[in-house]
């Protein structure tokens, strides 16, 4: 058996996000905004790792995890004024997940910021940086949008009107 090869005939920490999964129309909730949303931050994450996957320093990389940080907060609050004005049923349990992830984002953020520029760990520790931004943006990708955004997909579609005049 050969341990080095997690994934396939190469550690999972070496492949690029885009490698694991590719975000196209099948992670579509049917709102324009929120799928441009939900794009911009998957392609950020993506960016993010792939750039400390090849190299990027901390000091490097610092300023767009600090972007990624900011566009899920406002991420989260649109989805959630969205799903408020057509009255989602489970918005609750919605907004519970998100204040979750911010938590864990909240970690990983302050946790990013405390690393000092060339003392990093590159190519794949489990302490290094761009694990848990891979890590982060795979849970929020197959892990939310899959599953919990997927479902509010019908209720957008029946409050059409409604749903797109949130801004």
């Amino acid at each position: 058996m050969n341990r080095s090869a997690i994934f396939g005939r190469m550690p999972l920490q070496h492949l690029s996000i885009n490698n694991l999964i590719q975000f196209g129309d099948d992670l579509s909730v049917g709102h324009a905004a929120v799928d441009a949303q939900h794009r911009a931050i998957f392609n950020l994450g993506a960016k993010v790792h792939e750039d400390w996957r090849t190299g990027g320093s901390i000091d490097i990389l610092r300023p767009a995890v600090d972007k990624l940080n900011d566009l899920m907060h406002a991420h989260f609050a649109f989805e959630e004024r969205t799903l408020d004005a057509i009255g989602y049923h489970d918005l609750k349990n919605h907004a519970a997940e998100h204040r979750s992830m911010l938590d864990e984002l909240s970690i990983m953020h302050d946790r990013f910021r405390g690393f000092k520029g060339g003392l990093e760990t590159r190519g794949g520790s489990l302490l290094a940086p761009g694990w848990p931004i891979m890590q982060f943006v795979l849970g929020f990708t197959v892990g939310h949008v899959m599953s919990s955004d997927l479902s509010y997909c019908q209720a957008l579609i029946a409050n059409r009107d409604q749903a797109q005049s949130i801004g």
